[in-house]
């Protein structure tokens, strides 16, 4: 290599926009420690309530879960996707494996391009980025990596898809209305840009995959969930060649540079996305306990209900998240993620009152157990919004093949529901 090869970091400082919320650090035990600062103490908040002790000692993660580092800190890396990206750069500039990176390595090279509101320094060496996105040639390099085709990553692609979770490729972009012109969102916004991000495909998906969600999410909105602003992108990949991408506007960002601190129910509890390891019993009395608002239980609830009649089965952990700034107290995010999903051997990843395929039962007692009085009202009014699958399949030109098949699965859904009355 040409370069100097950096060392591994061991100590980070953690902030949030200007203030400084603490320190991480490597101890000489080879474990991670996180302690507050002071003055975050007197005038800030608790980034993991329960899970993180809120004052000046040094503390260590609760387990192991997340590589020894802390829950609400392991919320700002990426995973499958992002961090595949990572790994590649890691390897390309340091020569270093996959498991040599460390947390804080990972936590340097994110910097100030976490998703959610915290910031670490000092950051590894940021690379200039251009400030206009070319969304065709990104699509075109996330496709390049998705087949596994060895060489450098485009820059851009690293930075701007380096940052979001999930498994599906995708990058931040600031957009606006009024022009075409996509920008890297890590400068400042001209007037009417907001932050972005965009799906694009993975080899295995449907070419009609960004179609389908964008349905499910107008489905959802129909539903009652709260959902961000989304759109369906057509992105032109040359030779007179077009995809239509998802995208979603990004409710970890508010105005031109303002960003509000996201904690997923993962992190919240050191829950392991990669396993069915959650009921939404449990999810619906971490909500209740976080954020105080039976109305924010009921609306857990209600995303339930959706994620069971909607058929979308990957709704992990990591697909809960919660949302805070110092300004406003505790609360659930806007739904995310939402599409048909078979989940892990056809089940839901999260279970219904121990269901992996729930009936209406299982929804009803959770509602009950929860005082979710208005339960099977909301049931019906997802029932509704489901059952409008085919018009709004038609209306985002979903294949009629891909349209025919999810209607199969949530016809056979909606047969145990019918009972559930306005």
């Amino acid at each position: 290599m040409n370069h100097t090869v950096p060392p591994h970091v061991t100590r980070l400082n953690v902030r949030l926009g200007a203030r400084a919320v603490g320190v991480l650090a490597l101890g000489q035990d080879k474990k991670i420690w996180f302690a507050y600062d002071p003055q975050w103490i007197a005038s800030g908040f608790n980034l993991a309530p329960r899970t993180m002790a809120f004052d000046v000692q040094a503390q260590l993660a609760r387990g192991d879960v997340f590589g020894g580092l802390h829950g609400a800190f392991s919320d700002s890396l990426p995973d499958g996707w992002g961090l595949l990206l990572m790994d590649r750069e890691f390897k390309r500039r340091c020569d270093w494996p996959s498991h040599a990176i460390t947390p804080l390595d990972r936590l340097a090279y994110i910097g100030s391009r976490a998703m959610g509101a915290l910031e670490y320094a000092p950051a590894h060496t940021q690379e200039p980025t251009a400030n206009a996105i070319d969304l065709g040639q990104l699509a075109q390099s996330a496709e390049q990596v998705m087949q596994g085709q060895e060489g450098d990553v485009l820059r851009q692609l690293r930075i701007q898809g380096g940052s979001p979770g999930g498994a599906r490729p995708k990058v931040t972009v600031a957009r606006s209305a009024a022009s075409a012109l996509c920008l890297s969102g890590f400068q400042a916004l001209p007037e009417g840009y907001t932050h972005w991000i965009v799906k694009f495909r993975a080899p295995e998906d449907p070419r009609d995959m960004g179609r389908i969600e964008r349905a499910y999410a107008d489905m959802a909105g129909i539903a009652g969930i709260a959902m961000p602003r989304t759109d369906l992108m057509t992105v032109a990949q040359g030779e007179g060649h077009e995809e239509d991408y998802f995208a979603v506007e990004r409710f970890d960002r508010h105005g031109p540079c303002g960003k509000r601190h996201v904690l997923s129910l993962a992190g919240l509890l050191y829950a392991n996305y990669r396993l069915p390891c959650m009921d939404y019993d449990a999810i619906l009395t971490t909500v209740g306990v976080l954020t105080q608002d039976h109305t924010q239980v009921e609306r857990a609830f209600r995303l339930m209900v959706f994620n069971v009649l909607a058929h979308n089965r990957d709704d992990h952990v990591k697909n809960f998240a919660f949302l805070r700034d110092e300004a406003t107290d505790w609360q659930l995010s806007p739904a995310f993620d939402l599409t048909f999903s078979t989940g892990m051997g056809g089940e839901h990843t999260t279970a219904i009152n121990g269901q992996g395929r729930p009936a209406l039962e299982h929804v009803l007692h959770i509602g009950r157990k929860h005082r979710i009085t208005k339960a099977a009202h909301i049931v019906a009014e997802v029932r509704h919004a489901v059952a409008q699958w085919p018009a709004l399949a038609q209306q985002w030109q979903v294949t009629s093949a891909s349209s025919q098949s999810i209607q199969a699965a949530l016809a056979k859904i909606d047969q145990g529901f019918k009972n559930a009355a306005m």
